[in-house]
């Protein structure tokens, strides 16, 4: 048998994926937007409904039962007309309040159906028991009345602006603080010449006593002798001395004040403080000498960290190494190219919107990593177990709530090039999480626009009731139509009926040199 011709592979490859669509089109359910209960109307009223439009879906936990029919105003407040198209029963304690879904931002009822015991509630009823949404107005008027409240409390009764009078007592108080710290260090450089030249004069005094005190003491002692002879050879010179005493003697108690003011001026200038801190400073001087010594001598001889940059030759090399692997770094980083895109789909039969942020990261042409944070109005179910004392009896209850977080994926891909069904095309395998549980897709690239996708995540999963889910299947097909711009759809929740229908969506992604333009373009960008 002879090898396929080219357009013999394409003609197969197309008929076996139509016959693959007829399959998965065969098994999808027809979608419900209208069945049993579609004649089953209530009304709601609301003081405010901003944003709520008409067909945006009804949920009860989370779960799609109807849609708004008409939104309306009476008697000043806002009318909405719901229908459903599941069999749901409203009972008269029955509660109603607007939520917002995804990232999307798009509003939808919540119901609470309320209790059997209440009654049930019969079609075309009003229900007064909701809670509106907040509005942003309502909001953005309380925050512009609290700030002209604070505006006026910062003028006083005379038109001035307190605060203004706050800088400006703040600004004459710090040019005081200046003027006075001016004026301290100015009598502190005065009392340092003083005290230097005390010390001076006292050291001159204090030497000439050591040399003169001696002297002095021996003419004092030649002096008394003289006098005693004088005093009995010559009395009358004696009187003449003694006249001449009494005269100097009337002079020696300013000396003697003097004197002891000298003396007061020394012991406060040689007190011990002083001595002290002279001596502390003497010390710390040859410290400082001895240690800059020490310092010097271990550079010359290479320890210490200064020591080896200076005079080690392999710590030279190791530097000399580094650099060059940030370099080998640094061209690696200039090869990897990285994408930014946002996409959104929505589900044809049970109205659940998704949107996605994906980062995607690309090393090289046969791996990449794929980041994206995902928004999904559909929810997850949690259920949680307890058990209380009723009666002396461990009664268990569960408790079912669906949440709506924000979810990630995180992915390893693998790129493979195709050598079996159309050379050139390519496929990839990916693996890790998927919006916040384990997962795995496989892709095929038949084109720079055409390409097929496929997810399988979320195992193990549970429904309102506590029974096991099937896995999270989704197949689908994306066409670029530009660089920039795509469009995709395909089939939802293929393992689950309950759940099963068809998607479509719509996406933006930049790429490197768009990202560059983009910033450059915007006020002190890249250029």
């Amino acid at each position: 048998m002879g090898r396929f011709t080219l357009e013999a592979k394409v003609g197969a490859f197309v008929v076996l994926s139509f016959i693959g669509i007829g399959v998965i089109a065969t098994t999808l359910e027809p979608l419900k937007f209208k069945g049993e209960g579609i004649d089953k109307h209530y009304f709601l009223t609301f003081k405010n409904v901003a944003g709520l439009e008409k067909d945006a879906p009804v949920r009860i936990a989370g779960v799609t039962v109807g849609k708004i029919v008409k939104v309306g105003v009476k008697d000043g407040k806002a009318v909405v007309e719901i229908a459903f198209f599941k069999p749901v029963k409203l009972y008269a304690d029955a509660k109603a309040r607007i939520e917002t879904m995804g990232l999307m931002g798009e509003k939808y009822i919540e119901l609470d159906p309320g209790s059997s015991q209440a009654g049930e509630l019969p079609p075309g009823s009003r229900l007064e028991n909701t809670q509106a949404s907040i509005s942003v107005d309502e909001v953005m008027a309380s925050l512009n009345e609290l700030i002209a409240k604070f505006n006026e409390s910062l003028v006083t009764p005379d038109g001035k602006n307190r605060l203004a009078l706050l800088l400006e007592r703040i600004t004459l108080l710090t040019e005081d603080i200046s003027k006075a710290v001016g004026e301290v260090d100015k009598l502190l450089e005065e009392n340092r010449k003083n005290v230097s030249e005390l010390i001076g004069n006292l050291l001159a005094i204090s030497s000439l006593l050591k040399e003169e005190l001696p002297q002095v003491l021996e003419n004092v002692n030649t002096l008394t002798g003289q006098l005693s002879e004088m005093a009995l050879e010559n009395r009358q010179d004696i009187r003449e001395t003694i006249k001449n005493l009494r005269y100097f003697s009337e002079r020696i108690p300013r000396l003697l004040d003097r004197v002891d003011s000298l003396a007061v001026r020394i012991e406060r200038l040689l007190n011990e403080q002083n001595l002290h801190n002279i001596d502390e400073t003497v010390e710390n001087v040859k410290e400082v000498s001895s240690e800059l010594r020490q310092l010097l001598a271990k550079v010359n001889e290479g320890k210490g960290t200064v020591g080896k940059l200076f005079n080690d030759e392999e710590l030279y090399e190791n530097l000399t190494k580094t650099a060059k692997t940030l370099g080998k770094l640094a061209d690696k980083l200039e090869e990897t190219k990285t994408y930014i895109g946002f996409r959104g789909d929505v589900n044809l039969r049970t109205g659940d919107s998704r949107g996605v942020f994906s980062l995607k990261i690309v090393p090289s042409k046969d791996h990449y990593y794929l980041f994206e944070v995902v928004g999904d109005s559909q929810g997850k179910v949690d259920r949680q177990t307890y058990y209380i004392n009723y009666g002396g009896t461990l009664q268990r209850r569960e408790e079912i709530e669906t949440k709506y977080r924000t979810e990630f994926t995180l992915q390893y891909a693998r790129v493979f090039e195709d050598k079996w069904i159309h050379p050139g095309s390519k496929f990839v395998l990916r693996g890790g999480l998927k919006e916040s549980t384990g997962g795995i897709g496989l892709d095929y690239l038949y084109s720079d626009r055409l390409s097929f996708f496929s997810d399988l995540w979320d195992t193990g999963r549970k429904d309102e009731k506590g029974e096991d889910v099937e896995p999270h299947l989704r197949v689908g097909v994306k066409y670029n139509l530009g660089d920039n711009w795509f469009i995709y759809g395909g089939g939802d929740e293929l393992l689950y009926s309950r759940w099963r229908g068809f998607f479509l969506g719509a996406g933006v992604l930049f790429g490197d040199n768009d990202l560059k333009y983009l910033l450059g373009s915007l006020p002190g960008g890249i250029k």
